[in-house]
């Protein structure tokens, strides 16, 4: 169940799944018709698991009677999209491995069209590519790759905009999202993988900002079209949403950015819940949303500072990132052979 791809796969097609029973036919039948072809013009099926974190409907069950068989890897807990996402970077065998999500369908064309930049002559470097993905009901623009806003936030690029042509340009972007992206095995491995200690939330961003600290570059593609039910797996107006995501950007600040950053940010944040209560007491309005309250806050800065020890550990290795060249190899090592 939990084998590595066959010898000389060139990619490994992952859906991570939690609860996932409501989509994961309509994202394995989309795939049904996927290939890549490389630059060689050799014609390659993706090799594709479904990596699922403890389900308790019949994600595995439906999984498992789909007609293209994915190999299924049930995990025994729930990881997280950070822990499956790790799991699935150190068990493939397959140069590249491309992340999906369940909620997630892909167009025609999809995988080819995103591998295709890795088959150039210039892609030594090019570590990810990253998806176009539309709302599945209105069309608008969901994410065309992520931005990161000096203070950490990350904010999907071109958020609810008209796919009207204004992102039909491929370009660097700071970071991929993980909804639907393509990773080369090597350099992903080489900065440490995702971290599963982030379970959901900014792993995509902080894995994307090692990348680059070690010399990597991240790709947006236009032409690798998938429409996504946005949020489906997750309510991002949940207390689960706030918390990860306040903390999962204080953790990936204090592993990426400057020391000057990272002391401003968590005193900024321990400041404005400082100022909560008083403005309660003041008769003032509080913003609406769990990020506001108190209680939030305090589970935040207090696993901030459980895990001080381990992100300064973090951190010194991400510093070593910038020191290293990246090993990168053309395309005419990737079709040599598969990862070992």
């Amino acid at each position: 169940m939990d084998a590595p791809a066959e010898p000389g796969s060139l990619v490994t097609v992952v859906i991570v799944t939690y609860q996932g029973e409501r989509f994961i036919d309509r994202c394995l039948d989309a795939l049904a018709s996927q290939e890549v072809t490389d630059g060689t013009g050799r014609v390659h099926r993706p090799e594709i698991w479904v990596i699922d974190n403890a389900s308790s409907d019949r994600t595995v069950a439906l999984a498992a009677a789909h007609p293209l068989q994915p190999r299924l890897v049930p995990l025994p807990t729930n990881l997280g999209f950070a822990g499956a996402a790790d799991h699935a970077v150190r068990e493939v065998s397959s140069p590249f491995v491309v992340l999906l999500n369940q909620d997630a369908v892909v167009g025609p064309g999809w995988l080819s069209a995103l591998l295709a930049p890795f088959f150039r002559p210039d892609a030594d470097r090019l570590a990810a590519t990253t998806s176009k993905v539309v709302f599945a009901d209105s069309g608008l623009l969901n994410n065309t790759g992520v931005l990161i806003a000096p203070d950490g936030y990350g904010s999907d690029r071109g958020f609810r905009e008209p796919d009207d042509g204004r992102y039909g340009t491929e370009e660097e972007v700071a970071a991929f999202s993980g909804t639907a992206a393509a990773l080369r095995v090597e350099a992903v491995r080489q900065v440490g993988s995702f971290d599963p200690d982030f379970f959901l939330y900014y792993e995509d961003t902080d894995l994307s900002q090692r990348l680059r600290k070690a010399g990597w570059r991240i790709r947006y593609v236009p032409d690798a079209l998938v429409r996504h039910v946005h949020a489906a797996s997750s309510d991002v107006t949940s207390e689960l949403f706030a918390f990860y995501n306040e903390r999962n950007r204080l953790w990936m600040l204090a592993k990426c950015a400057p020391a000057v950053r990272v002391i401003w940010e968590i005193l900024r944040f321990a400041g404005i819940t400082a100022l909560i209560p008083l403005r309660r007491l003041l008769g003032r309005p509080i913003p609406p949303g769990h990020q506001f309250r108190m209680r939030l806050r305090l589970r935040v800065l207090a696993a901030v500072w459980a895990a001080l020890p381990s992100l300064l550990r973090k951190r010194r290795a991400v510093r070593l990132l910038s020191k290293r060249p990246p090993t990168g190899h053309g395309p005419s090592a990737i079709f040599a052979g598969s990862v070992q």
